[in-house]
This record gives C-alpha cells, sequence and structure tokens, in this order.
C-alpha cells in the first residue's frame, strides 16, 4: 500500500497517458498545483483544507477530509474520468461520497441536476457543505444502490471513501460495519425517468457491487440511459447496445441508439 492504494494499482496506473495528460491539466484547474500534485501524488499536507478549483461555470472551493479525497478530485477534475464530450444534464450519481463527482457534473452544465446517493453517515454532512451553492439543483437520498434491497451490512474504513456492500478484500480487513437503507438500482433510474425520459449519465462507484448493480439494471430503463460509468478494474465488460472505453480504473459505456 502507497498513500492508501494498492500497489497492484499503481502500478497499472503508472503506464497510463491519462495519467500524465491529467498532470498537464492540473495547472489549470488548481489554484495552487504545485501543492495539489503533493497531496495527490504522496499525500503530503493537513486535513481538512480547501482546494480552489477552476470550472467551466468559474472558480469553485471544496473542503476535503483527507489525502483519498484529494485522490478523488485529481481524478475527476484532473484525469476527467467522467468526461464526456457533451455534459450531462440528468445525472443519477452512486456512491456520491462527500459530493466530488457531484461537484463536477453541476460546475459542467448550469442545467445539470443530480440524483446522489450516499449511505455512510459520516459523509453527509460534508457532501451538503461542499454543495451547498447548489442546493436547488440536486436530491440527497442517504441510501445505497445495489442489485438488491433491504437493511444490509455495509463495510468502511475510515476515510469514508471506499465503502460498499461487496468491498474489496483490502477495504474489509480495515473497516467497520454499520447496517444501511439499500434501493435496488431500479428504482433510483425509475425515480429519475419519472422527472424526465432519458438519464444522460448514471454514474456506480460502490467499491465492488458495480458490475453486478448495472448487469440487474431492467433493460426497458437501460435503453434510456444515454451513459454509464462504473469503477471497475474490469476492462473487458460489455453491456449490449453500448460501446465502451477504458480509462485507468473508469469503465464508460455509451447508448449507440442514443447517441449515434
Amino acid at each position: 500500500m502507497l498513500n492508501g492504494r494498492p500497489l497492484s494499482l499503481i502500478s497499472r496506473n503508472v503506464l497510463a497517458p491519462s495519467n500524465y495528460i491529467a498532470l498537464t491539466r492540473a495547472v489549470r484547474v488548481y489554484d495552487q498545483p504545485l501543492q495539489a500534485l503533493s497531496r495527490y501524488i504522496v499525500g503530503r499536507g493537513s486535513y481538512p483544507c480547501s482546494v480552489r478549483l477552476e470550472t467551466a461555470i468559474g472558480p469553485q472551493t471544496i473542503t476535503l477530509f483527507c489525502s483519498h479525497d484529494a485522490i478523488t478530485v485529481h481524478e475527476i477534475f484532473c484525469r476527467r474520468d467522467y468526461w464526456f464530450a457533451v455534459p450531462a444534464k440528468v445525472v443519477v450519481d452512486v456512491g456520491s461520497n462527500i459530493g466530488i463527482s457531484a461537484l463536477y457534473f453541476m460546475t459542467r452544465s448550469p442545467d445539470a441536476y443530480c440524483e446522489l446517493y450516499e449511505p455512510d453517515p459520516r459523509n453527509i454532512d460534508k457532501l451538503r457543505s461542499n454543495l451547498a451553492s447548489f442546493a436547488d439543483r440536486f436530491t440527497l437520498h442517504e441510501t445505497a444502490i445495489a442489485d438488491r434491497e433491504g437493511a444490509l451490512p455495509f463495510s468502511r474504513e475510515p476515510t469514508g471513501r471506499y465503502g460498499g456492500l461487496d468491498p474489496a478484500e483490502w477495504v474489509r480487513t480495515q473497516s467497520d460495519v454499520v447496517t444501511v437503507r439499500v434501493e435496488h438500482i431500479n428504482t433510483a433510474l425509475e425515480r429519475a425517468l419519472s422527472r424526465s425520459g432519458t438519464v444522460d449519465l448514471l454514474k456506480i462507484d460502490t467499491e465492488g457491487s458495480e458490475l453486478a448493480t448495472v448487469r440487474a439494471i431492467d433493460p426497458q430503463l437501460r435503453r434510456r440511459v444515454r451513459h454509464i460509468v462504473i469503477e471497475s478494474q474490469d476492462h473487458q465488460i460489455e453491456i449490449d447496445g453500448f460501446r465502451t472505453d477504458s480509462q485507468c480504473d473508469a469503465v464508460r459505456f455509451t447508448n449507440r441508439q442514443l447517441t449515434d
């Protein structure tokens, strides 16, 4: 482990061109790029801290609570793991953590609206604080999303970044377990689709249950989703009717029928 990341993950990412492109973007994204990169690469710095970011709608300030949050900011804003050419306006964000991904979606387009799902109680106040300027542009559901539903055990480690229903072994060994409310992925999609006819982006980052969740989506609902992004080390995943491309830990799917 280095800065909380498995060595296998680090070695794979060292070879990824997108990581080097991200370093060049950092100069434009961060108000203090050297300090931000020090936090990202070697985990230096004290927390909590405020980081100022340049976004498509102007400068934004976000509070980070540990070095893992700095990793998330860099992956989303500099590496652009969730980037698509046309900014999403209707987003279902599963695993919203402290609101970093939601901040990215809502600053890419002034018309974006997010349905956020975050089950860890420790992250809720942090998320609301980070997104206070966008309070009218998201709905927060304090629940997990998966291929099943009910009151289920949720493993979480100290940073709050890696909790999940089916976490990787290296997370599980550091975690405590709480019970959280879980909704089925179809329920979340039906809720969003009732507001608009199409979901532009479904993002799932649930530390282990992403693929099972995607596979549990009703095909009738999936046809109305323009893009899907999941965090996964398996880059050979295919979804019927979708094109696939991968970047580091993000696997991105594009609905052929809605985009071609």
